[in-house]
């Protein structure tokens, strides 16, 4: 297949081995081999680096995109339908969604639809050369990273997609500090949980040691272990995380009526 584009003329096809482009810059008439990722079901996910998945049952407008893409380095998994697409989603892969709104079987809004039911963070670029505003408006409203219509040009699209692979690998950091952070929280014992809950409501050890029934001296060691699990390195950060965690609550289970019950400190 050959597409003529600013600069230049690009010619796509297809092996056994997968894709390949050749791109020929009509400046200095150099010709030069561009690989294109293969996406073959069951193969490598090209180890978790980012794949521009392009859904559209055109196979002319799927060979564009790859070739236009592919001459920026940037990985393609080329897929006839949203059905298939589905049969082989990763959530954990890195990538962004370049869709087609109107495709036999289930539509690119469908698959919208079905992605945030799974609760999908792959951001979603819609293209379309037939719908209108309120289809636009209705998939920005549901979550869609971007809405282009075709024609294309390949600056356009390129710089689309990069926002949106730049905005995935952001909001996946985000989600990976997050869960890490769950984890050293869901680590906390009941008794500290109750410390830190008073420590965020800006409550001295003194008046956490009475309202806990326990001694200061004890109050100051549970400090430390939760210090130590939370790998916060200042109080400060520490209460900012446990806002975040929602880990606040009115007052600890345990409170004054448990003085006559009173704890030993924790276990060194």
């Amino acid at each position: 297949m050959l597409f003529k584009m600013p600069g230049g003329i690009i010619v796509a096809g297809q092996t056994s081995r997968g894709s390949w482009v050749w791109k020929c810059d009509l400046h200095t008439q150099v010709l030069s081999l561009y690989e294109c990722y293969s996406c073959r079901r069951g193969g490598s996910m090209s180890d978790r680096g980012p794949i521009v998945y392009i859904v559209d049952d055109d196979e002319v407008t799927r060979s564009y995109f790859d070739a236009v893409l592919s001459t920026a380095n940037v990985p393609c998994c080329r897929v006839e339908s949203a059905s298939a697409f589905l049969d082989m989603y990763d959530p954990d892969q890195p990538g962004c969604l370049l869709l087609d709104v109107e495709m036999p079987g289930m539509t690119g809004p469908e698959l919208q639809h079905e992605l945030n039911l799974r609760g999908a963070i792959i951001p979603l670029i819609f293209i379309s050369s037939h719908a209108g505003v309120p289809t636009a408006v209705d998939a920005m409203l549901h979550g869609a990273f971007d809405f282009l219509q075709k024609p294309v040009s390949h600056e356009i699209l390129l710089a689309r997609v990069r926002n949106a692979l730049d905005y995935d690998a952001g909001n996946r950091t985000i989600l990976h500090q997050r869960d890490q952070m769950t984890k050293r929280f869901d680590a906390l014992t009941a008794r500290e949980r109750d410390v830190l809950a008073l420590l965020i409501a800006g409550h001295s050890n003194k008046v956490m040691a009475s309202e806990l029934g326990l001694s200061e001296r004890t109050v100051e060691v549970y400090r430390a272990r939760i210090m130590k699990k939370t790998a916060a390195r200042s109080l400060a950060q520490l209460v900012r995380m446990g806002m975040e965690m929602q880990l606040v609550s009115s007052s600890p289970q345990r409170t004054k009526a448990t003085r006559a019950n009173r704890q030993p400190g924790p276990r060194s």
